[in-house]
This record gives structure tokens, C-alpha cells and sequence, in this order.
């Protein structure tokens, strides 16, 4: 059965939503001249989903009737404490001129609307145009695979270092050292021996942008020991397996985290929607005065 058309607008959904919301409330809420406390099972489901912050009614039944006597007492318990504190709050006037109250009731409220404006799937074509349009955001960067062993500067100089690493180079070349061997040999690291697929970035916030350089370099050979490479942190060696460059995968394989934002921009869009119609029910007043201009001769006095 479709529905008619003005059930179809996002503000619709809200206001049905929140009615709702409205009406239930009500319903488990005494007022607030009674010293009663009434405790359903319409009450604590209204209080699980607040307190999971989904409200979401199937799954608070099902966490509801899972709990064990001792757990539903607790959460008895936790629901008793906190409609005594807040009806003793809100006749002390705790809630009045509270910025934390108000900006909370807001987020409330735009919780709502996140509820009330749920996006569609988006179809494939709505994909592609968001993937052609997005496509520099999924670009996949370059990668390295590589080993390599450590000679600190922290309790030597830097020429004495370097000195061992060429004393050491030559022992993995005759050794035939390869990837997986290389945590046998040298000193142990702040980071890590072995690093697969790697990009630029994380190389250099390891080893500092001039090994990171060294190492992407396609002037590296690969499958060999090379180096002596400096750091702020000593002396490398450097044995690089792989590198891959850069690419732009195909909208199949990253279908779902296209499809991810897609439908998180979707729903930024609706929420904004709902809110600008309801902004539009209000006439602002502005009356902000403008201080007077300070003539050049009062500034200088």
C-alpha cells in the first residue's frame, strides 16, 4: 500500500515520532504533584532505550525478558534513583537556566529527528554518481613492504654506528638474511621489525621523512640489504620485499564503505531538513546594538 504523499515528508515522520514519544511518556510519567513512582514494564523499556540511546522497542523487550531477577532488580533499582532525583531537581529549579540541561534537550531532539528521517538503501546508480563525484577519497596510497635492523646512537656516535652497520651488512648478505630473519639480528626497536604494506605517512612517523624517502625509493633495490639509513633514532638497514603504488580501486571493491557514506550524508541531509523546518516556525529578533565608533583623537588620548 503506498503512502499518501504528505506521510512521505521527513517533518511528517518527525512530528508522528515524537507524538508518539509524547503520548508514551505521558502514559508512564505521574505528574509531578504525586509521591508515587510507578514502575511498568511500558517505563523500563522507555528506560533501557534511553539508556542505550537507540530506540530501538524489539530489542529492549528482548534485552528486557533476558535479564535475571537479580539484573531487573538493578535496573529497577537505577530507574527509581534516577525519577526521584530528577522530579527532586526539577522542584528545586535545578533545570532552570542550565546550559548542560539545554544543550542536552537539543541533542535529544536532534536524536529524534536522526530517528524520524532513516535513509533509504541507495541503489546502485546513486553509488556510482557518489563514488565519480567522491572518487579522490577512496584513492588507495602507496605501499611498501620491508625488514630492517637496528643499530641505536644512544649509547654510541653516529660514525661508530654506521661503522657497525656496514660490518653488519655485510653479515646478512653472506648470510642470505631475508624478510623473516631479521629479528635476529641487531637491536630491539621502539616500533617494529617487519612492516607489510605500509603507506608514506606511517613509514615516515617511524623513521622521518628522509629514510621513509630511501625507503619508497624505486633506486632501493629490492630483495637485498641496503643502507646504512638514518633516523632520529639510530642506524637501518633496510630489506625491501614489495612495493605497490598508488591506485583507484574499482566502486566493487569498496562498495560498502562508498555506500557507508553515502547513506551517513543522507541522513545529515534529512536531519538538516527537519531542523530548518523547524527553525522556520520561529521569527528571530535581532537587537544587537553596535558600539559607537572611537574618533582617532579619543584613541590617542
Amino acid at each position: 500500500m503506498q503512502l499518501p504523499a504528505p506521510l512521505k515528508d521527513p517533518l511528517a515522520h518527525f512530528l508522528i515520532v515524537g507524538a508518539i514519544l509524547f503520548i508514551v511518556l505521558s502514559a508512564i510519567k505521574p505528574p509531578e504533584n504525586e509521591d508515587s513512582i510507578v514502575v511498568d514494564r511500558a517505563a523500563l523499556l522507555s528506560f533501557v532505550q534511553y539508556r542505550s540511546k537507540a530506540f530501538e522497542p524489539h530489542a529492549a523487550a528482548a534485552l528486557l525478558d533476558a535479564m535475571s531477577e537479580d539484573e531487573r532488580k538493578r535496573i529497577i533499582d537505577d530507574y527509581i534513583r534516577e525519577e526521584a532525583l530528577y522530579r527532586e531537581a526539577r522542584q528545586l529549579g535545578l533545570d532552570e537556566g542550565d546550559y548542560v540541561i539545554r544543550r542536552r534537550m537539543v541533542q535529544k531532539l536532534e536524536f529524534m529527528s536522526e530517528a524520524a528521517t532513516p535513509p533509504q538503501q541507495p541503489d546502485t546508480a546513486a553509488l556510482q554518481a557518489w563514488y565519480e563525484t567522491n572518487i579522490e577519497d577512496y584513492a588507495l596510497q602507496p605501499g611498501v613492504t620491508f625488514a630492517h635492523v637496528y643499530i641505536s646512537t644512544r649509547n654510541k656516535s653516529l660514525s661508530v654506528a654506521e661503522s657497525d652497520a656496514q660490518t653488519l651488512l655485510q653479515t646478512l648478505r653472506n648470510k642470505d638474511a631475508q624478510f623473516e630473519d631479521a629479528t635476529a639480528y641487531g637491536e630491539r626497536f621502539l616500533f617494529h621489525t617487519n612492516y607489510v604494506e605500509r603507506t608514506f605517512d606511517y613509514v615516515k612517523s617511524h623513521f622521518g621523512a628522509k629514510a621513509a624517502e630511501l625507503i619508497f625509493s624505486n633506486e632501493t633495490p629490492l630483495s637485498t640489504w641496503t643502507g646504512p639509513v638514518t633516523s632520529e633514532h639510530g642506524v637501518h638497514l633496510i630489506y625491501v620485499t614489495n612495493r605497490k603504488p598508488g591506485r583507484i580501486p574499482p566502486l566493487d571493491e569498496v562498495r560498502s564503505r562508498v555506500a557507508a557514506d553515502l547513506i551517513r550524508e543522507r541522513q545529515r541531509d534529512n536531519v538538516n531538513q527537519l531542523i530548518d523546518a523547524i527553525i522556520d516556525n520561529y521569527s528571530p529578533v535581532i537587537n544587537i546594538e553596535t558600539p559607537p565608533a572611537t574618533s582617532t583623537s579619543e584613541k590617542s588620548e
